[in-house]
């Protein structure tokens, strides 16, 4: 099959990560409001934990799609320090992501190189947890990640689907949700 620009498959499947940030403080430095929230201690350790999560199940992104909001820049910095192989991956930070809604994360999805196979997005709520409603489709994804999934998407949560589509116009309820974790630290 050839790529086409309509979003349709070119016959290899994609990998979709999309994750919400972790556990921040209540609020930001005055200067930088809601957009410099920083991570607590929990939010660091979680975000090492999912790193270690993503590396254990062979999910190395080939791009990482990340807000600029501080919270979601320190969540995948975290997520990389005890691994390199996350830690060389491409990241993108983009404006748009900021608290932006599932139809926003679909333009920036859009922009990503067809080649690629493995995309993260570091994100917000409720784009990111609404993003995963939007693409799943239930009777092609995982029960046991739908009934996961339908539990909430609380910081620090994962998502991982699946697609035939290229990211240039996934369908909606066209992707297999594969997993839904919430990794916490070891403490």
């Amino acid at each position: 099959m050839s790529l086409d620009r309509a979003g349709t498959s070119d016959g290899a499947p994609r990998t979709l990560v999309l994750i919400r940030h972790a556990k921040t403080e209540q609020s930001g430095p005055a200067e930088q409001g809601d957009h410099g929230r920083r991570l607590l201690p929990r939010g660091v350790g979680d975000a090492e934990a999912a790193g270690r999560w993503l590396v254990d199940l062979g999910l190395v992104p080939d791009l990482v799609l990340c807000s600029t909001s501080m919270r979601t820049r320190q969540t995948w910095e975290h997520m990389t320090t005890e691994s390199e192989e996350l830690a060389l991956a491409e990241v993108w930070h983009d404006q748009r992501i900021y608290n932006a809604w599932p139809e926003v994360l679909l333009r920036v999805l859009a922009e990503v190189p067809a080649e690629v196979r493995t995309v993260a997005v570091v994100g917000h709520a409720p784009g990111v947890p609404g993003l995963v409603a939007e693409l799943a489709d239930a009777d092609l994804s995982e029960q046991s990640a739908v009934s996961r999934f339908e539990l909430g998407f609380p910081t620090m949560t994962c998502a991982v689907l699946e697609t035939e589509s290229t990211w240039d116009g996934i369908p909606v309820e066209s992707a297999r949700l594969v997993l839904v974790h919430t990794p916490r630290r070891r403490d």
